[in-house]
């Protein structure tokens, strides 16, 4: 080999090592936190048979200030209220086996259920 060419491996390892991987890792840990944190209230879905339903808690906000809407795939819940920490937004995917236009929605006791309901199945049983 020539004297004068650094081996590329060694470089590559040098570069590792004399780098603190705290920096690098850190910094993309510190993306990761901050693009998806939590946008004000939990989110929670669930799936039966026959519906996907979705489950916002939302205690101490009023049901007016609750709006739900569906922006092409996406139902989107937002809460605006008197208290700032409780103001949030969250879009959650339709999934294509539910039928969007028939939503049902329920408040109570600070929670609020979204039930979606599926399409029928084109699952055909074989005798």
């Amino acid at each position: 080999m020539d004297s004068n060419r650094k081996d590329p491996m060694k470089m590559i390892n040098d570069f590792f090592v004399s780098r603190p991987k705290h920096t690098l890792l850190g910094s993309i840990d510190d993306y990761f936190k901050h693009s998806f944190a939590p946008r004000g209230f939990p989110v929670v879905t669930e799936e039966s048979d026959a519906a996907f339903i979705v489950k916002a808690e939302l205690p101490g906000i009023e049901k007016e200030n609750i709006k739900l809407e569906i922006l092409g795939e996406e139902l989107i819940i937002t809460v605006k209220s008197e208290n700032e920490k409780k103001n949030g937004k969250q879009s959650i995917l339709i999934p294509p086996s539910a039928v969007k236009r028939n939503l049902k929605a329920n408040y109570r006791n600070g929670v609020l259920k979204i039930t979606i309901p599926k399409k029928p199945s084109t699952k055909i049983e074989i005798d």
